[in-house]
């Protein structure tokens, strides 16, 4: 008896299983922690879909994914420069917005725009194609990089002030037993020693390339990573790190959901955005091998939805791309909430567009060059 509804009860978990395996699928490749888990089980709920999320830790993995056709992903969130890489090579399938109503009621922030039109002029100065990027793509976050800094160190923050770049990449002259950390993705770190020799970081050829590698050589820095260098500096085991904006704002939100204030946490830790930058955005796009371009334009346009990318947000710490997703987002600075008042401040900070910096957005390097920069740098690493 005991046998006979055990069985029975198999079989309707099996029945179970196999309703909800029958629902389709949105299989979406994006960066790890990028992602609101309420936002996607109000997408699932709202239109019977289930979504799949694979992880790719940068936007190389990305290219390879894709490149080799194993898993047939409807939407993939790469960056900028690796967007114009897939334009190139026919990767990508170009967008139907007539399937995505929401984007007549939005406006693309100026930073937003700006890059567009950099990817624009970069891909036909490289192929003499005119792209039309919007074709392609729809912004998920855009942001800028900065220096996450030590604030317990007795003067970092006002040296970095005042002199900049030169703090980071000279420590030796300013604080010589200054911790740094550097991203360990090699284009970042070329662009960021470029900027510091005061160069456009796509202006790649030989001679940069010596230079940036004695550049880097001469820093020596402490320790090369990638998600660790933001913990590193909030632990206090590290004084500098050169990251995206994005990731000092996600530290800070979790030690304000620890019960820290504001003020506290920026005593301990903060920000310093230079006058020259790099400026990104990752992009949603529909890869060639997807098999539900439903669903993608669903989740496209869901996000194209100004609260649901405020939703998306207030997890994430990335910025918006929309002019109507930061407005709701600035609505709170009069909030009684307390979280959503410092997110509205930390937003009002950190993504003030009213300060005037000049912003470099990464293009796609040809394969040469960007094996030759992959090369200096894990030659800089191992020593």
């Amino acid at each position: 008896m005991k046998k006979i509804i055990l069985m029975a009860g198999l079989l309707s978990l099996l029945l179970v299983l196999s309703a909800c395996s029958s629902k389709p699928k949105l299989r979406i490749l994006n960066w790890g922690e990028y992602i609101n888990d309420e936002l996607v089980e109000n997408f699932e709920k709202e239109f019977g879909i289930d979504v799949v999320i694979s992880v790719a830790d940068s936007n190389e993995l990305f290219y390879s994914k894709i490149k080799s056709k194993t898993t047939a992903f409807d939407l993939v969130i790469p960056s900028d420069y690796m967007i114009e890489k897939m334009v190139q090579e026919d990767m990508l399938l170009t967008l139907d917005y007539s399937k995505l109503p929401n984007f007549s009621s939005v406006t693309y922030m100026d930073g937003v725009e700006q890059i567009f039109t950099s990817m624009t002029e970069t891909t036909f100065a490289a192929t003499g194609d005119e792209v039309d990027f919007k074709a392609y793509a729809v912004p998920y976050f855009w942001g800028t990089f900065g220096i996450i800094y030590n604030n317990r160190v007795d003067g970092l923050e006002e040296a970095l002030y005042t002199n900049g770049w030169d703090v980071y990449f000279e420590a030796d002259n300013y604080f010589p037993t200054a911790r740094r950390g550097m991203y360990d993705v090699p284009q970042f770190a070329f662009a960021a020693a470029m900027m510091y020799m005061d160069k456009n970081p796509n202006d790649y050829s030989l001679a940069n390339l010596d230079l940036v590698r004695s550049v880097l050589e001469t820093a020596d820095f402490t320790e090369w990573g990638d998600d660790t260098l933001k913990r590193n500096v909030e632990a206090d085991n590290l004084d500098m790190a050169f990251t995206y904006t994005g990731d000092y704002l996600d530290r800070l939100y979790i030690q304000l959901d620890e019960g820290k204030t504001l003020d506290e946490v920026r005593e301990e830790f903060d920000l310093y955005i230079p006058d020259t930058t790099m400026v990104f955005i990752d992009a949603m796009v529909i890869p060639n091998t997807a098999t539900n371009l439903d669903a993608a334009h669903q989740f496209i346009n869901y996000l194209l939805n100004p609260e649901n990318a405020a939703l998306n947000a207030e997890v994430v710490g990335y910025a918006v791309a929309t002019e109507e997703a930061f407005d709701i987002i600035m609505s709170y600075l009069e909030s009684e909430d307390l979280t959503k008042k410092n997110w509205a401040i930390a937003n009002s900070i950190y993504y003030n567009m009213e300060v005037e910096r000049i912003y470099y957005p990464l293009t796609s390097l040809n394969p040469t060059d960007t094996d030759a920069i992959g090369t200096m740098v894990q030659n800089v690493i191992t020593g």
